[in-house]
């Protein structure tokens, strides 16, 4: 048998199948004549379907063949109705092993393609961040809802600009893979405007107009639209989203609340649409959580949520990498079972400012809340006199805020 195996091609046999061989005639040899397990040699050419080819199962399957006549031969059993009757059970199992075999192998291949496939998409939709732009230093974790996935529901971006970066950080109504295409909308409109737009308010606006032009979505998205400039001046507009955590280099933790938080994006027709704003300056040192409601929403066994302000020394005494791997280990633990609230996406960006001291502005406190009266721009700026989204409240509210209906 083993001058048989080694004269075969390389894959011709599969060592689990011939494992199995070696295993039934070990037992046939100990219990002797008197009892023969020919027909178990089948289980050779069957175990083989569970890795090798089809080549490798009929090679299996010819040396279990062998192997049962050799020991039928020598006690005189290889031309009795039983031996004949172990040997076609014998070929019928390789048989059917090898077609099994040649269909795995078939499915392998497309779901390693499509394997492929969806890797190289998630990863157009959703690639690494940088880690580092100018100041500021930058780490991102993403639980997705579907544990086969790396993108859902939750949307993180970091876009460079002339001075500093905007983030975007949002939560798409929904879980998992089928808010992937509203999630993608959104991203690819904060992508476009973020690096040319002067304001914050007009990305916003941008990124409404493309969730209103998907008619068939009857979903919103809670977001939050930033931007922190190299001089550590940071500018939070907030579309119903959970605030921004903000860690001091002392250690001090505060809330980036908002006076009153805007109404999400997909709900301007409700009521007056204004985001809420918050902006701050930060000194070299200061760090910045940003994360969707599946980190504060997650429970414990007895409901109670995850308490994130008695959890900032987590954020502070280690690589932002670090941190944000071990605040991961302590919502697992926290919930007792290594999930999320009911499965839900979670998105956490970590965010230190690195740059030097911002210089103290006149009447510009730690934390101020400044009066905010940006340009509010045209329907002809925004495209809506060729926009095919109908009685849209974005440009009602537009108009409405321009003096005299202007």
């Amino acid at each position: 048998m083993r001058h048989l195996k080694s004269s075969l091609p390389r894959g011709a046999v599969d060592r689990g199948g011939i494992c199995a061989v070696l295993a039934v005639a070990l037992v046939d040899v100990v219990t002797g004549d008197e009892a023969r397990f020919l027909p178990a040699y089948a289980i050779g050419p069957a175990v083989s379907t569970r890795r090798g080819t089809q080549l490798a199962v009929i090679g299996t399957g010819m040396i279990a063949a062998l192997a049962a006549a050799h020991l039928a031969l020598s006690d005189g059993t290889l031309a009795t109705r039983g031996g004949l009757s172990a040997l076609t059970v014998i070929v019928l199992f390789t048989g059917f092993a090898a077609v099994a075999a040649k269909h795995r192998r078939r499915q392998e291949t497309h779901l390693a393609a499509t394997r492929r496939v969806a890797h190289a998409a998630q990863h157009a939709i959703a690639p690494p961040l940088p880690a580092a732009h100018g100041p500021v230093r930058m780490a991102a974790s993403y639980a997705s809802a579907d544990p086969h996935a790396r993108i859902g529901g939750d949307l993180c971006e970091v876009v460079p600009i002339k001075n500093g970066v905007r983030i975007l950080i949002g939560d798409v109504q929904g879980k998992g893979l089928g808010t992937v295409a509203l999630s993608t909308a959104l991203l690819g409109a904060f992508r476009e405007s973020a690096p040319s737009e002067t304001h914050l308010e007009t990305i916003g606006l941008r990124m409404s107009c493309a969730l209103l032009r998907r008619p068939d979505e009857e979903r919103f998205a809670t977001l939050a639209l930033v931007e922190l400039t190299s001089q550590g001046h940071l500018t939070a507009l907030n579309y119903g989203h959970p605030s921004p955590h903000v860690i001091n280099a002392d250690d001090t933790p505060l809330w980036a609340d908002t006076a009153q938080s805007g109404l999400p994006l997909g709900l301007a027709a409700l009521a007056d649409s204004e985001p809420g704003r918050h902006s701050t300056t930060l000194r070299a040192g200061d760090r910045v959580l940003f994360h969707t409601d599946g980190l504060t929403e997650a429970r414990d066994p007895d409901g109670r949520f995850y308490q994130l302000d008695e959890r900032t020394a987590a954020l502070r005494d280690a690589p932002l990498e670090t941190c944000l791997e071990r605040l991961r280990a302590d919502i697992q633990l926290h919930t007792a079972s290594g999930l999320q609230d009911a499965h839900d996406d979670s998105a956490l960006l970590l965010v230190e400012f690195d740059g030097a001291p911002a210089q103290n502005l006149p009447g510009l406190s730690r934390h101020p809340a400044l009066e905010h009266a940006p340009a509010t721009p045209s329907v002809e700026d925004l495209g809506c006199t060729v926009c095919a989204v109908t009685a849209c409240p974005l440009r009602t509210t537009i108009e409405d805020r321009r003096p005299n209906g202007i």
